[in-house]
């Protein structure tokens, strides 16, 4: 029946129990032999069922092989263990050495409107602390620190057979330098190793001051920038200003036009003609009511006219006076035909003919003030005209005149600004404003930050060896496990 079957059928092997049955006596083994099943084979690969008899794992046969390749695993462990410790000895330590700086995004305020802007939102003051860390690991700070501290003649930087010293040493740095910076705070953190504990120190020390300095240049240059534009657009300004104030001083020559204090002249001359024609009119009119008074008065009544006043009438009418009174007193005393009396009267007939004629040179004399007023008044009047029509072409001008000077003083602002702000970018390159303070200095490290401890070393070696031995012992199990079944599959077709 089995050879019958041999043609359509493939033998499988079990290894259930092989484990078991080499652990049970020898009589028991001499009774009871392995058992032979016939499977149903797939398709046609003869070794699947061999794979499938082989993976079918349980906790017996991992043990098993465990226990067979106990040695590889106490060996590998403590290889491990003795390879891990090595590394102490083969690896060279490193020293990190750490700084906190505070990289305050509001710079130091030193002058009320500064050139360069701030912001307060906390979103654009991150965004300038992040940039400004990416400054403190740039080229050009690194640069600097490889340059002042010579690293390019460093042999733990440079190789000796190095064709570029300075950039090897920089890039050598570039790796060995971190920078990160605390959330929600501006404090940053930077961190260097080397080989020797002093040299970490004083790189990071030199990679804080090269930063400040990096910054400060930054804004100095910024400034520069600013100043030097400033200054270039000085000239053009100052020439607009100089065509502007040309184009005034043109128009007014052009146009006659004359200005003191800020007003036309026309304008000055018109009020003091206007002043001038009402002193003239005030003066006729005394003139002329002086005058009137002279004429209209009562040649009786002119020995006490006001209008007659002069320092030769007032005499001639005091000695008249005098006169007077003694022919009346000596008339009421020896009588109006008295020959006394009759001498005093040809003396009062002469100071009466003195009186007339001074009180017509006087007349004469109102007379000619009232013309000379008249004529003044005249003149006067003629002129105010003149300078009336003078005075409205100046004002007609004066409008094209004013919107020239307003384009000229805006000039002259826009000038005069320029120059004070070149000024005060010019000095501005002067002053560092950077707010950037060490909070932490960096210390000398007692411990190296790599390799770690030979313990630790050895632990994780020892863990390591231990893995790949079990590893090791599995696939050993396996695999004679395998020969085994192919062993058994070959009898069975023998």
């Amino acid at each position: 029946m089995y050879e019958a079957a041999s043609r359509h059928q493939t033998p499988v092997i079990s290894t259930r129990g092989w484990t078991k049955s080499r652990e049970r006596p020898a009589d028991v083994d001499a009774q009871v032999g392995p058992v032979i099943q016939i499977a149903e084979p797939p398709s046609a690969d003869n070794s699947s069922p061999i794979f499938q008899e082989l993976f079918e794992l349980d906790l017996t046969r991992i043990l098993d092989w465990l226990r067979a390749g106990l040695v590889w695993i106490a060996a590998l462990a403590v290889l491990g263990m003795v390879a891990g410790y090595a590394v102490v000895f083969v690896v060279k330590p490193r020293f990190t050495a750490g700084i906190d700086l505070l990289v305050d995004p509001s710079n130091l305020r030193v002058v009320a409107d500064d050139i360069f802007s701030e912001s307060m939102q906390r979103d654009s003051q991150l965004l300038d602390v992040e940039s400004k860390l990416r400054v403190l690991t740039s080229g050009n700070v690194l640069s600097r620190v490889v340059d002042d501290l010579k690293l390019a003649a460093d042999p733990e930087f440079v190789a000796p057979s190095s064709k570029d010293p300075n950039g090897d040493a920089l890039r050598t740095l570039e790796k060995r330098v971190t920078a990160r910076r605390d959330e929600r705070s501006f404090i940053v953190n930077v961190a260097v190793w080397t080989q020797d504990p002093g040299k970490s120190v004083t790189i990071t020390n030199a990679i804080a001051t090269a930063f400040q300095e990096e910054l400060a240049k930054g804004e100095s240059e910024g400034a520069g920038r600013a100043a030097s534009s400033l200054f270039a657009r000085l000239g053009d300004l100052k020439a607009e200003v100089a065509k502007a104030e040309a184009a005034v001083e043109t128009f007014k020559r052009d146009q006659g036009l004359q200005s003191s204090s800020g007003e036309l002249v026309s304008t000055l001359l018109s009020n003091q003609t206007n002043t001038q024609l009402i002193d003239a009119k005030a003066r006729f009119i005394q003139a002329q009511s002086r005058y009137n008074e002279l004429v209209s008065t009562n040649p009786k009544n002119r020995l006490n006219a006001s209008a007659l006043q002069s320092e030769t009438m007032t005499m001639l009418r005091t000695q008249y006076s005098t006169l007077r009174q003694r022919v009346t007193s000596q008339s009421a005393i020896l009588g109006p035909r008295h020959p006394t009396i009759l001498s005093i009267q040809p003396q009062l007939k002469a100071l009466e003919g003195q009186i007339d004629a001074e009180t017509a040179r006087i007349v004469q004399a109102a007379k000619a003030d009232l013309d000379q007023a008249r004529s003044a008044l005249d003149a006067l009047n003629s002129e105010a005209n003149q300078m009336k029509s003078s005075v409205f072409q100046d004002s007609a001008a004066q409008i094209h005149l004013r919107e020239l000077e307003r384009e000229a003083r805006a000039k002259a602002a826009v000038y005069e600004a320029f120059m004070a702000r070149a000024g005060e970018a010019a000095e501005r390159q002067q002053i560092d404003t950077t707010n950037v303070r060490v909070v932490s200095p960096a210390v000398v490290p007692t411990t190296r930050s790599f390799p770690p401890r030979g313990y630790v070393l050895a632990g994780a070696g020892g863990f390591l060896g231990l893995g790949l031995g079990l590893a090791v012992a599995v696939l050993s199990g396996l695999w004679r496990d395998y020969r085994r079944l192919s062993a058994a599959q070959g009898k069975a077709y023998g």
